[in-house]
C-alpha cells in the first residue's frame, strides 16, 4: 500500500480528531467516553497500546481506560501495584510539558511479553485549575513522536480535559437534581403534614434559600381586596417587627409590577423605589416568580443575594417548582378551610334541623273516634313547610249563642268580623280605632264540656333553607299562640297576619290552612291563607271534595279578607291536607305530579290508615319523580275518622 502524503496524512489525522471530538461531546457518562476515545486517540497516533489515569477525589490516580495491553502488564495484575513512574512526576510537579517522554516503570519491572513497549508518551489531562489525569500512549524505546504528532497529542490532552469536566459537571449537575428533587419531595410531604399554614410557608423560604444557595427567600401575597402586598413568610431578611409576620409589605400595591423577574442589581433596575422594608435588606441578586391559583395572581415569590449575582435558567425553573409547591400549599389550604366551614355550617344546619324538629308535633294525638298520621321532609337539611295540632276546649253555647264563634252551615261563608273576638282590641288591629268597651257579661264565658275540640294547622313558608326555617319558627309560634285560646279559624289568620306583619321584616310570608274538628260531632270549621286546598274523601258518595275557602297568604297585606266555612267528617272519612311540595313534584319531563294524581290515591285507598295512605302517597311522589331532586318540602297530614 503506498505510504500517505502529508496532506492526505493530515487529513486523515483531523477526519480521525473530528470523530474522537465527536464521541467525547456526545458522551455523558465519563467512563464511556473514555473507553471510546481511548481506542481512536491509539489509532491517531499510529500506535496500539494506550491507557488513562484518572486523580480522584483524595488526589490518588485510577487507571480510568485502557486499550490493548500487552499481556506483560495486563490488568488487573501484580505491574499496576507500587510506584508509578508517571504519577510520581506529575505529583512532583515534573511532568510540566505538553508531551512528557517517560521510561515506564511498569514495563521495565513487567515478565512476559511486552511487544517491545519500553516508554509512553504522558500528557497531562488538565482541567481549568487543577491536573486531572494523565493519558500514556506506549510506544517502544527507540520510538519518536514528530512535531506534529506532539501537536495532536496536546490537542487530544486538551479535548480529554475539556470532556472530562463537562461530564463531571454534568455528573454533579445530576447529582444536584437528585438532591433538589429529593428536597422538593421532602417539602412536598412536609407541607401536606403540616397541621397550620404558616410554619409550612417558613419552612418553604428556608429550603427555597437553601436550594438557590441564596441570601433570602420570602413570599409576598397580594390582598387585592385591600389594596396592598404582605410579607407573610420570610427567611434571612432583618429589621422585622417584633409582632411577627405578615407584616406589611406595600401599602398601596398589591401586586409588585415594579420588581424584575431576575437582576443582579436590583435597586438599579426596579421600575419604581423599592418599597422602605425591601430597600432596609440591600439586596442585589434578585430573582422572582409570580404565584397563581386558577390563573388568578396571588403573590410573589423571590430569593435575594447581598452580592450581585445573575441567576441562571436552571435556577429559575427550580424557584418556579417551589412557586408551584406554594400555590399548591394555598389552595389545599383554601379548601381545607373551606372544608372546616363546610363542617362548621353542617353542624349548625344539623343542630338547626334538631331544633326545627322539636318545633313539629312529636307525635299525632290520639283522638277517640280518628286516626290521625303526619309525615315531613324537607329539600334541604332545614325546611319552611311545619303543621301543628292544637288541643282546645269544647265550646258551651250559652243564651243560645256560642262565644268563640257560632258554627257555620255547611259550605256556608262567614262574614269578616262575624265570630265574636275575646280580644277587645281586635277592631283596633282590623280598623285603626279603638273599639268602644263593653263589660263582660258573666255568662259568655266558655267552659269545658264533652270530648273538646282540636286545632290543625298545615302552613308553607315561601322559601327553602336556613330563611324558611326561622320563618317557620315565627309562624308556627305565633299561629299557636293566636289559635290556643279558642279562637274561630278566621279569627286566627286574621291576627296572625297582623302579628307576622309587625314582627317580620324578611319580605318572607307563609300561606296557611287552619281547620277546628270538633271530635263529638265532626264538624270541621276551617279557613284558608292562601293554602293548598285539603281534599276530602267522602265516603257515602265516594268523591274528593277540595275544601274551599278564599283568603291570601299571611305576611303581604296588613286587613287581608279571609272566608271561614264549615264540613262535616263523616264515619269512614278521610281529608288530607299537603303542602305543593307533593302536588308540584316534578319528574324528568318537568311535568307536576298534581292533584289529580293525589285525588287518585285517596279514591284507592280511603280504606287503609292514616299512615298506610300517607305511604302510598310518597311512594307515588317517588316513583313518579324518578330521580329528580326534591325541590320542596313535603308535607302531609292524613285525617281519618272511624267507620261506623
Amino acid at each position: 500500500m503506498p505510504a500517505l502524503t502529508d496532506a492526505q496524512q493530515r487529513i486523515a489525522e483531523l477526519t480521525t480528531l473530528n470523530e474522537l471530538a465527536q464521541t467525547l461531546n456526545q458522551a455523558l457518562d465519563l467512563r464511556e467516553a473514555l473507553d471510546a476515545a481511548l481506542p481512536k486517540i491509539v489509532e491517531i497516533m499510529g500506535l496500539r497500546t494506550g491507557w488513562i489515569f484518572l486523580r480522584d477525589d483524595a488526589g490518588a490516580f485510577k487507571l480510568a481506560a485502557r486499550h490493548d495491553l500487552p499481556p506483560a502488564i495486563s490488568y488487573p495484575g501484580p505491574p499496576w501495584l507500587g510506584d508509578c513512574s508517571c504519577q510520581n512526576m506529575c505529583q512532583e510537579g515534573k511532568l510540566n510539558k505538553t508531551v512528557n517522554m517517560v521510561r515506564c516503570s511498569r514495563l521495565r519491572h513487567a515478565v512476559g511479553d511486552k511487544r517491545s513497549l519500553a516508554q509512553h508518551a504522558s500528557v497531562p489531562i488538565r482541567g481549568e485549575t487543577e491536573t486531572l489525569g494523565i493519558l500514556n500512549v506506549a510506544t517502544s524505546e527507540y520510538g519518536r513522536f514528530t512535531p506534529p504528532q506532539l501537536q495532536l497529542l496536546s490537542a487530544i490532552g486538551f479535548m480529554l480535559g475539556t470532556a472530562i469536566t463537562r461530564t463531571r459537571l454534568h455528573e454533579q449537575v445530576k447529582v444536584r437534581r437528585v438532591q433538589e428533587q429529593a428536597a422538593l419531595l421532602k417539602l412536598s410531604q412536609e407541607l401536606l403534614g403540616a397541621e397550620s399554614i404558616e410554619p409550612a410557608l417558613q419552612r418553604l423560604v428556608r429550603v427555597g434559600a437553601r436550594l438557590l444557595e441564596a441570601d433570602a427567600c420570602a413570599f409576598i401575597e397580594a390582598d387585592e381586596h385591600e389594596g396592598h402586598a404582605m410579607l407573610v413568610a420570610a427567611h434571612g431578611w432583618h429589621f422585622l417587627p417584633k409582632s411577627g409576620l405578615p407584616t406589611p409589605f406595600d401599602a398601596v400595591n398589591p401586586h409588585l409590577w415594579y420588581l424584575p423577574e431576575s437582576s443582579s442589581n436590583l435597586p438599579e433596575d426596579a421600575l419604581d423605589d423599592l418599597p422602605q422594608l425591601l430597600a432596609a435588606q440591600h439586596f442585589q441578586g434578585h430573582l422572582a416568580v409570580p404565584i397563581e391559583i386558577g390563573g388568578a395572581p396571588v403573590g410573589t415569590l423571590m430569593v435575594n443575594t447581598t452580592t450581585p449575582r445573575r441567576f441562571l435558567i436552571d435556577e429559575a425553573q427550580l424557584l418556579g417548582l417551589l412557586g408551584s409547591q406554594l400555590a399548591q400549599t394555598l389552595e389545599r389550604e383554601r379548601l381545607h378551610q373551606e372544608a372546616l366551614a363546610r363542617q362548621r355550617l353542617e353542624q349548625e344546619l344539623n343542630l338547626a334541623r334538631d331544633i326545627q324538629a322539636s318545633f313539629l308535633p312529636a307525635c299525632c294525638p290520639m283522638v277517640p273516634g280518628y286516626n290521625i298520621a303526619a309525615f315531613y321532609r324537607a329539600a334541604r337539611q332545614v325546611g319552611g313547610d311545619f303543621y301543628d295540632f292544637i288541643e282546645l276546649a269544647p265550646e258551651r253555647p250559652v243564651n243560645g249563642a256560642e262565644v268563640l264563634g257560632e258554627p257555620m252551615a255547611r259550605g256556608q261563608a262567614q262574614p269578616k268580623g262575624g265570630a265574636a273576638r275575646p280580644d277587645s282590641n281586635l277592631e283596633f288591629w282590623r280598623t285603626g280605632r279603638l273599639a268602644p268597651r263593653v263589660p263582660p257579661k258573666p255568662l259568655q264565658v266558655a267552659t269545658p264540656a264533652g270530648p273538646g275540640r282540636l286545632g290543625i294547622v298545615i302552613a308553607d313558608v315561601t322559601d327553602k333553607g336556613v330563611p324558611a326555617a326561622l320563618f317557620m319558627a315565627l309562624s308556627r309560634t305565633l299561629i299557636r299562640a293566636t289559635a290556643s285560646d279558642g279562637r274561630s279559624p278566621m279569627a286566627v289568620l286574621e291576627r296572625a297576619n297582623r302579628l307576622i306583619l309587625s314582627d317580620a321584616r324578611s319580605g318572607l310570608f307563609v300561606t296557611c290552612f287552619y281547620a277546628i274538628l270538633d271530635i263529638e260531632s265532626g264538624d270541621l270549621l276551617f279557613a284558608d291563607g292562601g293554602h293548598n286546598y285539603p281534599l276530602h274523601y267522602r265516603t257515602n258518595t265516594a268523591t274528593v271534595e277540595q275544601l274551599h275557602a278564599q283568603g291570601i297568604v299571611l305576611g303581604i297585606v296588613p286587613d287581608p279578607r279571609f272566608e271561614q266555612h264549615a264540613t262535616v267528617i263523616e264515619a269512614g272519612d278521610v281529608v288530607c291536607f299537603y303542602t305543593d311540595g307533593v302536588t308540584e313534584a316534578m319528574n324528568p319531563r318537568r311535568q307536576l305530579f298534581g292533584e289529580e294524581r293525589l285525588a287518585e290515591i285517596l279514591r284507592r285507598c280511603h280504606h287503609l290508615s292514616p299512615e298506610e295512605i300517607i305511604e302510598r302517597i310518597i311512594d307515588a311522589v317517588t316513583s313518579f319523580a324518578a330521580g329528580t331532586p326534591q325541590a320542596d318540602d313535603i308535607t302531609l297530614v292524613v285525617l281519618k275518622r272511624d267507620a261506623a
